[in-house]
């Protein structure tokens, strides 16, 4: 278990979290993009851009989400839970699980804010969502790889964090990153 989430640890430090917000797409950021989409089920997804922290905040609240990608997350992440907790010890897969989303929350919240102050215009409460959102991107992989699955959605998208993006989720037939 150390050695996965050692991996893991130094992936998170090395991540470029919230730097790319705004920025236009590269191809990495698409690839990865229909990479978890496909792995979710949506094979014919779009990939959206949300322009500005004002942009994002509006996407989060509009009201045609497609629920079906958080279910699917979702379902996901309970499968691979139980996998991960058949093959670790349950008090030190929680401790670890818990020890690690605390440090990347930390380093998460302050790049998140140091990319809002950046871009300027974003409501203080969205800085808390984008956090929040990272620090379950970096559960969500901690808890595959632990339970021996190396190809899920969550490398995709926890490289679209890396890379600097935030996936907001699926909108429609997009799937709208920042």
């Amino acid at each position: 278990m150390t050695i996965f989430l050692g991996t893991l640890r130094a992936e998170v430090r090395a991540a470029s979290w919230f730097a790319a917000l705004g920025e236009p797409l590269t191809e990495g950021d698409r690839s990865d993009a229909v990479a978890y989409g496909a792995a979710l089920g949506f094979d014919s997804i779009e990939i959206g851009l949300a322009r500005d922290w004002p942009d994002a905040e509006r996407l989060l609240k509009a009201p045609d989400w497609t629920p079906a990608w958080w279910d699917r997350e979702e379902a996901l992440r309970r499968t691979l839970l139980a996998g991960a907790e058949a093959r670790h010890p349950e008090r030190a897969l929680w401790s670890s699980l818990t020890d690690l989303t605390t440090e990347a929350g930390d380093l998460v919240h302050g790049k998140a804010a140091t990319a809002a102050a950046r871009m300027g215009k974003a409501a203080a409460a969205s800085i808390h969502v984008a956090a929040g959102a990272a620090s379950q991107a970096v559960y969500q992989l901690a808890v595959a790889r632990l339970a021996g699955q190396s190809a899920s959605p969550f490398e995709s998208k926890f490289r679209l964090y890396a890379a600097g993006r935030w996936p907001l989720g699926i909108l429609g037939s997009r799937l709208v990153l920042f």
